[in-house]
């Protein structure tokens, strides 16, 4: 019975181990897998003449607000995401998330009313 005792805190020790070895190995994988997204981006830029494109037209920067804002407004209350001092579960910090993803979605949006073919958005 002792060494059912000792065999099982060996191997509760070699598991715990096993799972911190595990999580940096898959750290490891997620920014090689970035950084490999980014030098293959950098490496397909062509280095050719710049040709100028065309002045997007003014309305194209206030649509892309306004999508942005109506497509974080419904993440935000798909997600239940409390973001207002009166409910339940708020935190300040929610407010950082909220503004990261309006960060994210005015470029893509902005990208996308001025080229919106899906083949250019690769």
């Amino acid at each position: 019975m002792a060494a059912a005792d000792v065999a099982g805190v060996a191997l509760s020790g070699s598991g715990a181990a096993l799972v911190a070895v595990l999580g940096k190995f898959m750290l490891a994988v997620v920014l090689g897998a970035i950084a490999l997204g980014f030098f293959l981006r950098l490496a397909g830029r062509r280095r050719g003449h710049v040709v100028n494109s065309p002045r997007m037209p003014a309305w194209v920067r206030a649509v892309s607000v306004g999508l942005a804002a109506v497509e974080v407004a419904l993440l935000v209350e798909a997600t239940n995401l409390p973001v207002r001092f009166d409910q339940a579960g708020f935190e300040p910090w929610h407010w950082i998330l909220v503004l990261v993803a309006l960060a994210v979605a005015y470029p893509l949006n902005r990208k996308r009313s001025t080229n919106p073919s899906l083949e250019d958005m690769n």
